[in-house]
């Protein structure tokens, strides 16, 4: 009895826990959906925001996004190196929390972030190092130091006070600047070592194991250097993305109409022949064509030596956000042996305590997390503009990284392990609040039926009002991360230009910028946020 009341407890605890974290969550993504990345910086700079030790990694994380977002560089690097830190020390996972989920709830756990999220901490490392490199700035930040001072008591101790110090703005020297340049290529290994991972524990198993943005983006990178090896490298990495897509990301149906009997039938395709399976198991969508486009183009430019100075990022809209399901599963109170001695057997008074009757299936609920699938609405043309309003360029962006598919299939893989393990843990809890309950009936059923009755009814109702409490679903997620990325370059002459985009017919301005000479180049990254969203949502 006393195990289940500290079980009660613990539950009330963590679901105050992950509720503070939701309401942090969703106020962050309302502040994105209206574009005040000014105000998400207060927000996650707040000492409360998700304050919760187990949710470390996902605080950093937030605050990392944000500081980027706010062209904040310096911090957002910093932010994205203890995140990875966190990130790397938390998969080596902890045994204790293991076993307090195991009783309580997935909340109470630490937050360990998804394989793809694990790697876009790589991405945003690399694209930071590389855009301090290019804007030669590390913005003005505040810093808290901790300096020891004497107190005004009697006994005049001495103790750490923090104070917050303004660092001003710094211009980069030419070597900084190569620090960040040689930054960005240094995290690509890294990254490349990581998925190399993912592949050799995942082999011949439908899950996210490889990354286009890795790839594409990694190649970009390598042709910065304008050595022959980096070339080189660039143009490999460019066909390697080419081979992610066809083995990798045709699980997804952003690429694939066929994606289902791709997935179905994974296990086997290695045995086949190409073009078998390019025939029977891959009907490719316009995002995969578009992509193909784009892959091929690159590799032809590189090999005949010629490259783009421009490369335009943008960041659609926010990722497909986490949601509560509610299932029910019988409970298996026949597997309990327990000796009736009251005048109720064990069946009849759980019957009674579920208010159903003897015979029927006994229901019990609880929540799971679920991400719906998303289809992509907003695929864009880039249009650059010179001054005069002419466009210098207009092409389909290439969507790499559909992050909103993959995040519905990473949760969609969990599923069974999650329903399974879910389930057992409150079917347990039950039928020891049921146990409980019962053992009290039986002790007060000797003196009056009806109090004992009245007694078994009070403590099981406060049990599984604690138990429906602690069953809340763990809704963490990396909340401010795009839907998709879709990625365009060109070759421009030195000058100044307009960045647009269109879809659906309409034309917006995203911004200005300058490209200084034909042999400089540059990023430019933007978050498109669509606030009046109405994705349509397959289940």
């Amino acid at each position: 009895m006393r195990k289940l009341i500290c079980f009660i407890i613990i539950g009330i605890l963590v679901t105050g826990c992950a509720t503070g974290n939701r309401k942090d969550t969703q106020a962050l993504r309302s502040l994105l959906r209206l574009k005040d990345f000014k105000k998400a910086k207060e927000l996650v700079d707040g000492k409360k925001f998700i304050d919760e030790e187990n949710s470390k990694l996902l605080q950093l994380l937030e605050r990392a996004t944000v500081y980027h977002l706010n062209g904040h560089y310096y911090q957002s690097l910093k932010a994205f190196d203890e995140a990875k830190e966190v990130s790397d020390k938390l998969f080596t996972v902890s045994i204790s929390k293991k076993i307090q989920s195991a009783v309580s709830n997935d909340n109470s756990d630490n937050y360990y972030g998804e394989k793809y999220e694990r790697s876009m901490i790589r991405f945003y490392l690399s694209l930071n190092h590389f855009l301090l490199y290019m804007t030669g700035e590390y913005e003005e930040h505040s810093i808290k130091e901790y300096v020891v001072k004497k107190t005004n008591n009697k006994k005049k101790k001495e103790e750490k006070i923090a104070e917050v110090k303004v660092i001003p703005a710094k211009k980069l020297s030419a070597k900084e600047r190569r620090f960040h340049l040689m930054g960005a290529r240094s995290v690509l290994l890294e990254w490349n070592s990581l998925l190399d991972n993912y592949k050799s524990t995942t082999g011949g198993v439908v899950t996210y194991k490889d990354d286009l943005l890795a790839k594409v983006f990694g190649a970009f990178i390598h042709e910065q250097f304008r050595t022959r090896n980096d070339d080189r490298i660039a143009l490999d990495l460019y066909k390697e993305a080419k081979n992610v897509l066809l083995k990798n990301f045709n699980i997804l149906e952003t690429y694939n109409e066929k994606a289902e009997k791709f997935k179905k039938d994974f296990d086997k395709l290695y045995k086949l022949p190409l073009k078998k399976v390019k025939d029977e198991y891959i009907k490719r969508t316009a995002y995969s064509k578009h992509l193909l486009t784009y892959l091929n183009e690159k590799i032809k430019e590189l090999k005949r030596r010629k490259k783009d100075n421009v490369l335009i990022l943008i960041e659609d809209d926010l990722i497909t956000e986490k949601k509560e399901t509610k299932i029910n599963i019988p409970l298996p109170v026949a597997t309990v042996s327990v000796v009736a001695g009251g005048k109720l057997s064990f069946s009849a008074f759980v019957g009674h305590m579920l208010s159903i009757s003897t015979g029927r299936p006994l229901n019990i609920y609880f929540e799971v997390p679920e991400i719906p699938y998303e289809p992509i609405q907003n695929h864009y043309t880039v249009m650059v503009k010179d001054k005069s309003g002419k466009v210098v360029k207009e092409e389909k962006a290439a969507i790499v990284n559909p992050l909103g598919d993959l995040a519905h299939l990473t949760l969609d893989e969990k599923k069974s392990s999650i329903y399974a393990k879910t389930g057992a843990r409150v079917a347990t809890k039950h039928v020891a609040a049921l146990v409980a309950a019962y053992a009290i009936y039986k002790s007060q059923a000797k003196k009056s039926e009806f109090f004992g009755l009245a007694a078994a009814t009070l403590s099981y109702s406060a049990a599984n009002a604690g138990i429906q409490a602690s069953e809340k679903a763990d809704l963490r997620f990396w909340s401010s991360l795009p839907f998709n990325y879709q990625i365009s370059s060109m070759k421009l002459d030195q000058g100044d230009y307009d960045l647009f985009i269109k879809t659906g017919g309409i034309e917006k301005k995203l911004s200005s910028f300058k490209v200084q000479s034909s042999k400089s180049s540059v990023i430019i990254r933007e978050r498109v946020i669509n606030s009046q969203s109405t994705k349509s949502i397959k289940k």
